[in-house]
């Protein structure tokens, strides 16, 4: 098991506290589910755990790798992470940047592609695929570089019910292997029998940081009388 360790995490924007003095730990093979209302802190506090936007505090792993290195972070629109002409090309443009053999490549690639279903697509261009096939993609292409947790920021909410069920699948089969994933989204509902625990943030900080398998517990510790958790409502 490996740790991703955060030390009073803070990110200021302008004269704007947007992440404030955050502490916790994150552990491969758990999926955390990461939740707040719009400008709640979610998207910063991932994009600085992916070495995106500058910060104070430590973020360091258990393994003393930097913790840029063996993150992935995956945006909302997959779109703006499609790069190749090909699906093929989209994988290994990554690969190739870091220098790496072309017969690790090769299998690097083939083995992301097939766990997110897309091998027999790897001709096609990125764009004639479906959004939850894209964000199979973006998914593909992080996954090809071996992090050991995947930062997925609202990876379902630019998709249709029957895409948001796709990338659930293919979520519950990532926790099978050797990496944690970090989820912020406001499909709260729809992923919470696969999640293993819930961050609630509210002005930058955590408010909640727990197991779900107390499901009643939580609801009746966060749950306000008008059904809306620290201005977040869970029925979405």
């Amino acid at each position: 098991m490996i740790e991703l360790i955060i030390e009073n995490l803070s990110v200021n924007i302008g004269n704007k506290k947007i992440i404030d003095s955050i502490s916790t730990t994150f552990k491969t093979k758990e999926l955390v589910l990461l939740l707040g209302r719009n400008g709640s802190g979610k998207s910063t506090f991932l994009k600085a755990l992916a070495g995106l936007t500058k910060y104070s505090g430590k973020i360091f792993t258990s393994t003393n790798e930097k913790h840029y290195l063996v993150t992935g972070y995956i945006f909302q629109n997959p779109e703006t992470q499609i790069i190749g002409s090909t699906v093929w090309e989209d994988v290994i443009f990554g690969l190739e940047n870091i220098g790496l053999a072309r017969d690790e490549i090769k299998k690097r690639a083939e083995k992301a592609l097939k766990i997110v279903g897309l091998y027999k697509f790897k001709d096609l261009d990125p764009y004639v695929l479906s959004g939850g096939q894209k964000q199979k993609l973006a998914i593909a292409s992080i996954l090809s570089m071996e992090p050991y947790f995947l930062l997925l920021d609202e990876p379902t909410a630019m998709l249709d019910k029957h895409d948001r069920k796709i990338i659930k699948i293919l979520i519950k089969e990532l926790k099978k292997l050797n990496i944690g994933v970090i989820l912020a989204t406001h499909h709260s509902n729809f992923f919470f029998d696969i999640a293993d625990r819930i961050i609630f943030l509210s002005n930058g900080k955590i408010v909640f940081d727990g197991k779900t398998n107390n499901y009643t517990e939580l609801i009746g510790k966060l749950f306000s009388k008008e059904g809306d958790v620290f201005g977040f409502n869970l029925s979405h």
